[in-house]
């Protein structure tokens, strides 16, 4: 008699679980959604070639967000653009979802800019801008070139190079002095 009893108390806890969980479920999946208008899913956009700060305002108008999955060295496109995206578009998602971008860094070798005449802050910082390094090789006296302007540069303008790499600055020192014989020997008669 207590198996039987034991068994019908077992048996009305699954039946109520069982609609405990029958109830949740069509609760979450149809009586809220309708009380609350769940949003449907958003078809993403196509955001291939476009610059990354446009991508993300596209993307956020739909309320997903962006991540940047990668970024890679491209001798095409312009630089900061969006060379791939997952997922792709077109493909139905649900809003506050994610689209990984693989950005474009730009190419991975640039052209030395024209410096020669340049004084050396602006010669640094067009450098910097073009993503190279300045370094001081040499002074040399120079006729043609005042004072802390740059003589020439190595690898010379042109010269396609890696980013970051290092150009060697010739510096001018003005024109060479003009000591005249006669004050050095006066000077050391005296």
């Amino acid at each position: 008699m207590a198996s039987e009893k034991t068994k019908k108390i077992w048996m009305t806890i699954g039946i109520g679980l069982g609609i405990i969980f029958i109830t949740a479920f069509l609760t979450s999946q149809i009586i809220f959604p309708l009380i609350f208008r769940t949003p449907k899913n958003v078809e993403v956009p196509n955001v291939v070639g476009l610059s990354l700060p446009m991508a993300k305002l596209r993307l956020t108008q739909l309320g997903l967000h962006i991540v940047v999955r990668d970024s890679v060295w491209s001798e095409t496109g312009q630089p900061n653009t969006i060379l791939d995206q997952d997922p792709q578009p077109g493909k139905k998602i649900k809003p506050e979802s994610t689209v990984y971008v693989k950005v474009n860094r730009g190419p991975m070798k640039v052209g030395v800019p024209y410096l020669v005449g340049l004084n050396y802050s602006d010669a640094y910082y067009t450098l910097k801008s073009a993503g190279l390094e300045a370094v001081i090789a040499d002074s040399l006296y120079s006729d043609n070139y005042p004072r802390n302007t740059i003589v020439r540069s190595s690898p010379p303008q042109g010269t396609k190079v890696e980013k970051g790499a290092k150009v060697r600055l010739y510096i001018s020192k003005g024109p060479k002095p003009f000591i005249e014989e006669t004050v050095i020997w006066d000077s050391l008669l005296m």
